[in-house]
């Protein structure tokens, strides 16, 4: 439980950042942490504040102080640069400042807890500790004797679980204090039952709604978490310079793929992240551009029919657009390629969806991108060559292209689903057919999968009934994507006076095939024409795949048979 459930825009980023850690880790569902608190009795101020305070049952109480930005320390004056370029000087470090606002809490509690002896001689013997959060600096060393390397939060800590690093605090104050006194090694860790008491002593009695908007995003911040899981497969890259990393949708690989590129930027290597969806490449170059200034690293981001239209400055062409992109961009786009000087090439290729990027002519781009090719270079793809194949239907072709083209490594597939909820891996399974998925233990169970069989005439007036409902509840309209089987100028979706005021307000509206590697809380999918072919079955697992919490299916009655004989056969194959 975090108090208060929300932080204000005011606030620091890096608060920000250690707030959503903190709500996304699982491991901390039983930890009362209390964001903010104002400690009114200083020991050697008239008033602190503490960033965090975290009371973590059978580990301890932890006071957390927070500092985003540039950090320096000249003639014993700390110097902290926010990112407006704003500085601040301190003579009282950041150690010392958290330390000071503890010891006061600790007198503070002892103080209030007058009437309660049983409790106030509890608190006597707790464990209270400190640590510092640096999350903006890759490493800090220079501490010197005013704490320990375990009490450092720096901006790598992020890949590990919010839990992971007051369980690193509670190890080492523990050990550090085990020769007090005062210590008692099941006295000095407080009981649930204790920290609920301190949380009453500080905040008092209080009641918050607990909305279902704040439930959704309570739900997707459990979900998100799990995408940590992944990273332990990125430790395998770093002594194979080329591989192939499959798995099916929701397993991670577009985490996967952002975490390895800014890894590697760090490192100093100029790198290109692409993909084959341009809305997933627009996506992830609004998110790393937050963080990297990828212009001056040299660095691209974003899909890989708009870099080769960025570099050759072609615009594509109303008639034959397929011809365009297969045969006649990339044949231009080598052209350039041909007269760039090695090191102007990419040191790193990291491919997102690359089972729609597998052709002979795209791989001769990529050839010729990267320093030392594809035969001798360092890449990573990433895809799902089973089941997101929607225009190119052959993986065993696709993967004797590149076997062909260079020697590299396979990972073992990917089999934990990190984003959908436990109800929609097992829909897509029993509907589709894919390889059942295995769900992280504690993922959310989520709402039953939904499906209608409206007529024709009345399918919209189905979709609309749909959006009312979860609007309904609170649901901003942004958590909701409308996915077709059609594109804009077929879509009778779009004709819809209501579905047209929920697209300009933030309704996602998107063909199936342009929502590869997005998601959302809700989907609905509909305006499917046949449910026969191995296409439509792609399409249907890419719709299911992109549901975080609720999938929903709209279907022609017409098609109501063939669902209920698909469904009918899938479940046959699983018995």
């Amino acid at each position: 439980m975090i108090v208060p459930d929300n932080i204000d825009s005011p606030d620091s980023q890096g608060e920000k950042h250690v707030f959503r850690h903190f709500k996304s880790d699982i491991n901390s569902r039983n930890f009362i942490i209390l964001h903010s608190l104002f400690v009114s009795k200083h020991l050697t101020r008239v008033s602190g504040e503490l960033d965090f305070l975290v009371l973590a049952p059978g580990l301890g109480i932890f006071a957390l102080e927070v500092k985003h930005g540039k950090v320096s320390r000249d003639g014993g004056v700390w110097k902290f640069e926010n990112r407006f370029g704003k500085e601040t000087t301190s003579k009282v470090g950041p150690f010392r400042q958290v330390s000071d606002t503890m010891h006061s809490l600790r007198s503070y509690l002892l103080e209030v807890a007058d009437l309660n002896s049983k409790l106030k001689e509890k608190i006597g013997k707790f464990l209270f500790g400190w640590g510092v959060m640096f999350t903006s600096l890759d490493e800090f060393y220079d501490f010197g004797s005013e704490a320990e390397p375990w009490q450092i939060f720096t901006r790598s800590s992020f890949r590990a679980p919010a839990s992971h690093f007051i369980n690193e605090l509670s190890k080492g104050f523990h050990i550090k204090y085990s020769g007090k006194k005062w210590y008692n090694v099941n006295d000095s860790r407080p009981s649930q039952k204790d920290c609920d008491e301190i949380f009453k002593l500080l905040r008092g009695d209080f009641s918050y709604s607990y909305t279902t908007l704040n439930q959704i995003l309570d739900e997707e911040n459990l979900i998100d978490h799990f995408t940590e899981e992944q990273f332990e497969t990125l430790s395998f890259l770093e002594y194979n310079d080329r591989a192939l990393i499959q798995g099916g949708a929701g397993t991670g690989k577009t985490i996967m793929a952002t975490e390895w590129f800014q890894r590697n930027v760090h490192a100093g290597l100029r790198v290109a992240l692409i993909c084959f969806n341009k809305k997933l490449g627009i996506k992830l170059n609004t998110e790393l551009s937050e963080v990297i200034d990828l212009e001056n690293t040299n660095s691209f981001v974003g899909n890989f029919h708009s870099y080769m239209i960025l570099l050759t400055g072609h615009v594509p062409p109303e008639v034959n657009p397929q011809q365009f992109y297969e045969i006649d961009l990339p044949l231009e786009t080598l052209f350039i390629l041909e007269e760039k000087p090695e090191e102007d090439k990419f040191d790193f290729l990291i491919i997102d969806e690359s089972q729609d990027l597998m052709t002979e002519s795209y791989l001769d781009v990529f050839d010729s991108m990267l320093k030392g090719g594809l035969s001798k270079g360092k890449w990573v793809l990433f895809g799902d060559f089973c089941n997101q194949l929607i225009y190119n239907n052959n993986p065993n072709k696709v993967l004797d292209i590149l076997s062909a083209k260079s020697s590299f490594v396979k990972v073992p597939p990917l089999k934990m689903n990190c984003r959908n909820s436990k109800k929609i891996v097992f829909y897509n399974h029993t509907t589709t057919g894919c390889e059942k998925q295995l769900s992280p233990e504690g993922m959310v169970d989520g709402e039953k999968v939904e499906h209608y069989f409206p007529v024709k005439s009345r399918q919209i007036e189905k979709v609309v009934e749909i959006i009312t409902t979860i609007l309904s509840k609170g649901i901003p309209e942004s958590k909701i994507s409308l996915l077709s089987c059609k594109s804009s100028s077929y879509s009778q979706l779009l004709h819809n006076d209501e579905i047209k005021n929920w697209i300009e307000k933030g309704l996602v509206f998107s063909t199936i095939h342009s929502y590869k590697g997005l998601q959302n809380s809700f989907v609905i999918a509909t305006e499917f024409e046949e449910l026969q072919s191995d296409h439509s079955t792609s399409l249907l697992y890419v719709a299911i795949s992109r549901a975080k919490l609720k999938f929903y299916l709209v279907l022609d009655k017409g098609l109501e048979n063939s669902f209920n004989q698909l469904l009918a056969m899938r479940i046959n194959q699983i018995g």
